[in-house]
């Protein structure tokens, strides 16, 4: 079980390395250098929304596949609760990443609690999806997606 908690962790690791490769190739300069005040970089709000977007479907996919694949590797059968395991092992890292980068003010509590629920919430949905294949995987990954949209752009309007 502990293994899900260190493959959320590494899942989040790599999820950061994919958004900052996206930032640094594909987003307008000074966008995303602060994803806590994206409205304050002075971009319209379609490259602001497509910019969530993209991050959410870094975050979301890297979250299916790692945990598609652990589970696979472990042979778990009750996945909800690695899953919320793995989701508290994401939701950790980039808490911790977003409170150690130096960008802006250090990050609200309720943004990281925020964070906390969002990341444990998509993975205990995608733990419940696994099972069924491939196209119930598909929509637990566009839920999850939207979810984590509506988090970031609720979170940039407050």
């Amino acid at each position: 079980m502990i293994l899900f908690l260190f493959s959320g962790s590494f899942s989040a690791l790599f999820a950061v390395i994919a958004e900052l490769v996206f930032f640094a190739i594909l987003s307008p300069s000074g966008m995303g250098t602060d994803p806590w005040r994206l409205d304050a970089a002075g971009a319209p709000p379609i490259p602001i929304l497509g910019t969530f977007f993209f991050v959410a479907v870094i975050e979301e996919s890297m979250k299916l596949l790692v945990l598609a694949r652990q589970t696979e590797r472990t042979g778990s059968k009750n996945l909800p609760v690695p899953a919320v395991l793995f989701g508290l092992g994401f939701a950790m890292t980039e808490i911790t990443l977003a409170s150690i980068s130096g960008i802006g003010s250090a990050i609200p509590v309720t943004a990281a609690g925020g964070m906390l629920v969002l990341h444990i919430l998509t993975t205990f949905l995608y733990g419940t999806a696994l099972p069924f294949g491939k196209n119930r995987m598909k929509l637990a990954l566009a839920i999850g997606i939207s979810i984590h949209l509506i988090y970031d752009i609720l979170l940039a309007l407050l």
